[in-house]
Formats: structure tokens, C-alpha cells, sequence
């Protein structure tokens, strides 16, 4: 076998190895010389549970103004409604939470129909309004979202969906 002369010559083990050696180390150095990663924004995720804690107060409030017999079923509806924002709610505090890496808060809210002096008591139709503009608003953000977020929110808009479309539609 003749030898190569020239600029190009013959690799051995030892300069393969170090060179793989030298690669390695620059691969678990180079991450410490960057930026560590933002935090999650949850200032969504806020936006989100604040409107759920709304919907579900609007719909405990449209259940509790509705009146006589044939007004029963709705009201049950109304009162599902609210339980399952409620549950939206707490869903997306324990999300936050998570994000910022702090314990999930206990719930201590609860939700009531809060009847103020003067106000028109709240319709089924707000109710409706309210809750097709929050599944619209979470089914973009899960689109945004990645993960157990982007789940979390496509479950949410469903649900959203649902309750105005099937549970408050009005017959026909």
C-alpha cells in the first residue's frame, strides 16, 4: 500500500477518537452557554380562567333568575353549565400553577348566583353569547399551545361548544 502525499493523509484511531472526544464536550458545554429558556406565558391561561369563573357566575345567576315549571330543565342545564366552568376553572389554575412551578392552589371559590340590586338578571342568551366567544377564544389558543396545554384548551372550547350548541340550544 503506498502512502499518500500531499495535504491529505491517513486517519488513525487516536485522532478519530479525540476529535469525537472534542465534539462530545462541545456538545454538553455549548447549552450552558445559552440563554435559559423563557418561562411559560400564562397570561392566557389567566385570561381563560377568568372567563370561566364569569360563565360559570352567568350561568349559576341565569339559572337562579329563571322561574315556574317549564323553566326546570334549563335551569338544570344552567346549573351544568356552571359546574363544568367552575371545573374549567380549577382545571386552568392547576395549569398555571404548573407552568410557574408552584403547588396547585386549593379552591376555595365557590360558585354562587350573585344577584346585584338594580341589574337585570342574566339571560340565556348572554349565557349563549358568552360561551360560544370563550370556546372561540380556547380553540385558538390550543392551536397556539403544544402538549397538555393545547388538550387542556381544545377540551375546554369542546366543551363550550357543546353547552351553548346542545345543552342551552333553544327547540325548535
Amino acid at each position: 500500500m503506498s502512502q499518500v502525499s500531499g495535504p491529505l493523509t491517513p486517519l488513525d484511531r487516536r485522532r478519530v477518537l479525540t476529535g469525537a472526544g472534542m465534539l462530545a464536550l462541545l456538545a454538553l458545554t455549548a447549552p450552558a452557554c445559552g440563554s435559559a429558556p423563557p418561562p411559560p406565558a400564562v397570561d392566557d391561561l389567566e385570561a381563560q380562567r377568568q372567563l370561566a369563573r364569569r360563565d360559570s357566575d352567568l350561568a349559576a345567576a341565569a339559572g337562579a333568575a329563571l322561574e315556574g315549571p317549564d323553566s326546570e330543565a334549563l335551569a338544570a342545564a344552567l346549573e351544568q353549565v356552571s359546574a363544568e366552568r367552575a371545573d374549567h376553572a380549577r382545571a386552568l389554575a392547576a395549569e398555571i400553577a404548573r407552568a410557574a412551578g408552584k403547588p396547585v392552589p386549593e379552591e376555595t371559590e365557590t360558585t354562587t348566583a350573585t344577584v346585584v340590586p338594580d341589574a337585570p338578571a342574566s339571560t340565556v342568551s348572554q349565557v349563549a353569547s358568552a360561551l360560544r366567544a370563550a370556546a372561540d377564544s380556547a380553540g385558538k389558543l390550543a392551536v397556539a399551545s403544544t402538549g397538555y396545554r393545547a388538550g387542556l384548551l381544545a377540551s375546554i372550547a369542546a366543551a363550550c361548544t357543546a353547552s351553548y350548541a346542545v345543552a342551552l340550544a333553544e327547540p325548535s
